[in-house]
């Protein structure tokens, strides 16, 4: 990872947990990517962030940038909550479009530290640097009282128009998906609840409170259309806390609803999408992954995610940060399942090869490093091993693994990817037991600008 020294918040951390390849500002909190897009050859990546503390408090959204996702810089910070604004308590998810030329960022704005939130818009600059914000909500919370939780909104074409979702609970523990027209972006049409989790297809698989930050695409093999919505499953606890539980898909079909009339606000009938669940699955199996967001272009679809820390707060209040970002996954589907790879351009993250062979099987590796099969997934255990013994942190089969810092990224040749956090203590060294000649790999360093 490379941060312009002109624009980067800080010195980078020296500490061993701080990653090489996955790029962050040097301090602060982070969490969901937002506002993907790549524009004029350049790929933006939005993010939730709190600059002033490794906690998660007056939400902003951090901006880096990058020609190649490879090199990134880190940019102005765009949103900020604004005093007396929609946005007050914070700028939380949600997506960038264009709309009559514009560039337009469509977020959850917070006035008060609950589940409500508002549809709110900002305007940037054809490069994206610079941002008004000026209070304009596209959405109020629906008058609606079963639904008790909104947030995230994520836009969509069906039959030449612009569709919404955004994430919600129901009043009776139902985690749902609210839609909306959205062809005047700054007053969208609330259209109803379009699903939820007692969907006999997704009861088993993506029951929930609510339904957060969810993302929906279309995939193309030949003649047939397919389409994917994922979610991440936010659970209500018995105090009413909430638990971040896992981030689910469902792939099924999209047709029209036939039982939509025209409303005379210009919808043709049978126009307003409908989504059939086919089947479901798991987005990532690991304990450290979630609020993923998508970039779907015309070859292919990526996906970024949040990987949040699993050491104690105070060890990241004394580190200065929290939270990364996993490397751009391209996503494909095999059937009905939805498998992720590292997108093609991570390759320029490689350095020197690394020896895989030992006398008992196991080796060192960096701190920075990429582990790919020769040929199907190959079994890897991959280890800290210091004074006091070794801890296994993963072993399995596997088509790459990849460990950053303090980043474990696992990926299968047709299955889900697997997120994990391990932090090397003093003394502590990286090793994997690997097949011989079942598996290649490589150092892995920060670009040169």
């Amino acid at each position: 990872m490379t941060l312009s020294p002109s624009t980067a918040s800080a010195v980078l951390p020296t500490g061993r947990a701080f990653p090489r390849t996955h790029p962050r500002p040097a301090r602060g909190w982070l969490n969901d990517p937002n506002g993907l897009c790549r524009v004029d050859g350049t790929w933006h990546v939005f993010f939730q962030y709190n600059p002033g503390s490794a906690r998660h408090d007056a939400i902003q959204w951090g901006h880096l940038s990058s020609p190649d996702l490879v090199t990134w810089q880190e940019e102005p910070v765009a949103l900020r909550p604004q005093q007396h604004g929609p946005d007050a308590f914070g700028c939380w998810s949600g997506v960038l479009t264009v709309d009559e030329g514009r560039p337009v960022a469509v977020y959850s704005g917070v006035e008060a530290g609950d589940d409500r939130s508002r549809v709110t818009l900002a305007t940037g600059s054809e490069d994206l640097r610079s941002w008004r914000q000026e209070g304009v909500t596209a959405a109020e919370m629906p008058e609606d009282p079963d639904v008790v939780a909104v947030r995230d909104p994520f836009l969509f074409r069906w039959a030449g128009r612009r569709y919404a979702l955004q994430g919600a609970g129901l009043a009776d523990g139902r985690a749902a998906i609210l839609l909306y027209d959205a062809a005047d972006l700054e007053h969208w049409s609330y259209l109803g609840v379009w699903l939820t989790s007692d969907d006999p297809v997704l009861s088993a698989d993506l029951a929930a409170s609510i339904w957060e930050c969810p993302q929906l695409f279309e995939v193309v093999e030949g003649e047939v259309s397919r389409w994917v919505l994922i979610v991440s499953r936010w659970m209500r606890q018995e105090d009413g806390s909430g638990r971040l539980q896992d981030v689910r898909y469902a792939v099924g079909r999209m047709d029209d609803d036939p039982d939509d009339d025209d409303d005379d606000g210009g919808r043709a009938r049978g126009a307003v999408p409908r989504f059939s669940p086919e089947a479901c699955g798991a987005v990532d199996t690991g304990p450290a992954f979630y609020a993923p967001q998508v970039l779907a272009l015309e070859d292919r679809t990526l996906l970024w995610g949040w990987s949040w820390e699993t050491r104690p707060e105070e060890v990241s209040d004394e580190e200065g940060w929290a939270g990364l970002l996993t490397w751009p996954r391209e996503l494909r589907l095999d059937g009905d399942v939805l498998v992720p790879a590292p997108a093609a351009e991570c390759a320029g993250h490689r350095r020197e090869p690394l020896e895989l062979t030992s006398a008992d099987g196991t080796v060192e590796l960096p701190d920075a490093a990429e582990l790919r099969a020769t040929g199907p997934d190959a079994a890897v255990r991959l280890l800290l091993r210091g004074p006091a013994g070794e801890r296994e942190i993963w072993s399995g089969r596997a088509a790459t693994v990849v460990v950053d810092g303090s980043l474990v990224e696992v990926y299968a040749q047709d299955g889900p990817s697997h997120t994990l956090r391990a932090y090397p203590q003093d003394g502590e060294t990286w090793c994997a037991a690997v097949e011989p000649g079942a598996v290649t790999g490589w150092a892995l360093g920060p670009s040169t600008p």
